[in-house]
């Protein structure tokens, strides 16, 4: 939805998975937008990981098309072996790769 308000559009034409890999979730009150960095303020500023499957993130942007707020998705940088997984359950197909 903020994105939706930033960019003053009821929808998006395709919302894609960028990069195949979960990342810790950074609140938009701390920081907006995120970045790949968790804590850039850090002695060790890095990336950090989250333990949620992509078949979760695709359910979700599923969602996002049946309630009207995303007209296409899809997947980039993903390798054949993500590619197979999501078209094993996805009951919206990829638009783009």
């Amino acid at each position: 939805m903020r994105s939706l308000k930033d960019l003053g559009v009821e929808y998006l034409d395709l919302y894609i998975i960028h990069f195949p890999i979960a990342l810790k979730f950074i609140p938009f009150e701390k920081r907006y937008p995120p970045g790949w960095i968790y804590d850039p303020e850090s002695l060790e500023p890095r990336m950090e990981e989250d333990n949620v499957p992509i078949s979760e993130t695709w359910n979700a942007l599923e969602e996002l098309v049946k309630e009207g707020l995303v007209k296409n998705i899809g997947l980039s940088n993903a390798c054949i072996q993500t590619i197979r997984d999501v078209l094993s359950y996805a009951k919206i197909k990829p638009s783009v790769l």
